[in-house]
């Protein structure tokens, strides 16, 4: 994750070679990957008091973060948060909300990534378990806004997962 941050942050040239060219693939970039490099001119950093309020109010209090405005058509917002680590909470967040984004696009992408097909029959919103890396992906809506995010397992949480998988498995 921070090749990613240095790279969004450096705006060098340098960075221009990998730019993914859609915001489903800035998210996989980015949150999947750690790796999104983007330059100085696509985005704008901004105070996570700066997100419309509908949003916040989604993200609830964050301990620290990032956030970067996308400097495209609509309004859309890279984040990536920090909440305090206890059970139930997700320590780190990374996520892409938009108002521009085609939704079901945005949710066949992530779910071919995180289960190999996108099955017809998926509801609107739709959450992914990953145990073994210990977060959980999720494709919803947030008032106008079309959001894919990755919110990571604390410790507990992620040994919890991973005993019940286990168990699940056997």
């Amino acid at each position: 994750m921070l090749s990613f941050l240095v790279a969004i942050l450096a705006g060098s040239s340098a960075v221009a070679d990998s730019r993914p060219s859609s915001l489903p693939g800035l998210f996989e970039a980015a949150c999947l990957d750690g790796q999104a490099k983007l330059g100085a001119g696509e985005v704008t950093q901004i105070g996570f008091d700066q997100l419309p309020a509908n949003l916040q109010k989604q993200l609830g209090q964050p301990t620290s973060g990032k956030v970067w405005q996308l400097n495209s058509g609509g309004h859309s917002y890279l984040y990536l948060l920090s909440y305090n680590d206890a059970r139930g909470v997700s320590p780190k967040v990374c996520g892409l909300a938009s108002d521009a984004m085609d939704f079901k696009a945005a949710g066949d992408t992530l779910e071919m990534r995180m289960t190999g097909s996108v099955s017809p029959s998926r509801t609107r919103s739709a959450q992914w378990l990953n145990t073994k890396d210990g977060y959980v992906a999720t494709a919803t809506t947030a008032d106008a806004f079309k959001v894919l995010q990755i919110s990571w397992m604390s410790t507990v949480d992620r040994e919890a997962a991973q005993t019940q998988a286990q168990l699940l498995a056997n």
